[in-house]
């Protein structure tokens, strides 16, 4: 499955600045504003703070928070990475999404496949490794720029998880929750 790395990146093209794509195995988020996820009882959040192109790929600084009774505190931070492909011939003809990305996403006792993407999105997947799927992750992509103005009570936060049904929609982050 070489192209499953490829689909969401070509896609970021259609994003626009402040887009999310919500697609059946990734969700693609715009830099600066905060992507909940769950697993099991575990809320946490991502916001990614920057990208930028460096000689081996493009990366993605991220703040990572963990919900408590009290609230959101930030417990982490770290770097994703899109590599350039080593051949020269862009993305499509690599072999392995998995040469392509950098270190995973490390939440509390659990990691996530993702990756920068330009340098207004970056992605992150339903998967544990490329292509091994963690069917107890769900994704809600939000509006909020600050952890402060997360509130888990709002009744427009949609929540998304794996699915083999291939599906992509775009969605301006100022349409998210109509």
């Amino acid at each position: 499955m070489s192209l499953a790395i490829a689909a969401p990146v070509m896609a970021q093209q259609k994003l626009g600045k402040d887009g999310v794509e919500v697609t059946s195995i990734c969700v693609v988020m715009p830099v600066g504003r905060v992507l909940l996820i769950g697993r099991n009882d575990f809320v946490g959040a991502v916001k990614f703070l920057h990208n930028e192109e460096r000689p081996a790929g493009t990366y993605s600084k991220y703040e990572f928070f963990e919900h408590e009774k009290s609230g959101f505190r930030k417990v982490g931070e770290g770097e994703v990475l899109l590599k350039k492909p080593s051949s020269g011939k862009g993305i499509f003809f690599h072999g392995s999404p998995s040469k392509l990305a950098g270190p995973p996403l490390k939440l509390r006792n659990f990691i996530l496949f993702a990756h920068a993407g330009g340098l207004s999105h970056s992605t992150v997947y339903f998967w544990s490794k490329p292509n091994k799927v963690d069917h107890k992750v769900r994704m809600a992509p939000t509006p909020w720029k600050e952890i402060g103005e997360v509130d888990l009570s709002d009744p427009r936060i949609k929540w998304f998880t794996y699915t083999d049904k291939e599906s992509s929609k775009v969605i301006p982050i100022d349409k998210l929750w109509e």
